[in-house]
C-alpha cells in the first residue's frame, strides 16, 4: 500500500512489472494529446493514453526520471499505473541524428574500400 498522503507509482510492461516506486509526492506524464498531466495525492480517477517520453517523479527533495513508450495510464485512489511496451533509452535527438550520420559516413567509406579492393583483385 502507499504512505498516507503520497502516491505509489506501477509500471507494467507485458513481461511484468518494470518498476514501483511509493511515497511520492509528484509524478508528470506525456499524454497522447502531447500536453503533460501533473498528479498530485488526491487525484481524480482516470484513464488516459500516453505517449512516448520521459516520466517525472519526485519525492522529498528529490526527482528523477526515466523514460518509456507510449501506453495506457490508470490512477485510483493514489496509485499510478502504466501499461506500456517497456522502457526506452535517453538519447537527445540530436544525438541520435549526429551518431546516425556518422554510422552512414562509416559505411560508405567501408563500401568504398571494398569496391576498391574487389576492383584491384580482378585487375590480377
Amino acid at each position: 500500500m502507499n504512505a498516507k498522503g503520497r502516491l505509489t507509482l506501477k509500471v507494467l510492461t507485458p513481461e511484468g512489472m518494470l518498476f514501483t516506486k511509493e511515497g511520492l509526492d509528484a509524478v508528470n506524464i506525456p499524454l497522447a494529446d502531447g500536453r503533460p498531466i501533473g498528479i498530485r495525492p488526491g487525484h481524480a480517477p482516470l484513464i488516459a493514453e500516453t505517449m512516448k517520453g520521459a516520466i517525472h517523479y519526485r519525492f522529498i527533495n528529490q526527482e528523477d526520471e526515466f523514460y518509456l513508450h507510449a501506453g495506457v495510464l490508470e490512477i485510483r485512489e493514489d496509485v499510478i499505473m502504466l501499461l506500456t511496451a517497456g522502457e526506452i533509452e535517453k538519447t537527445p535527438e540530436a544525438l541520435g541524428e549526429a551518431v546516425v550520420t556518422e554510422y552512414d559516413r562509416l559505411m560508405q567509406t567501408l563500401i568504398q574500400q571494398i569496391q576498391k579492393e574487389d576492383q584491384g583483385e580482378q585487375e590480377i
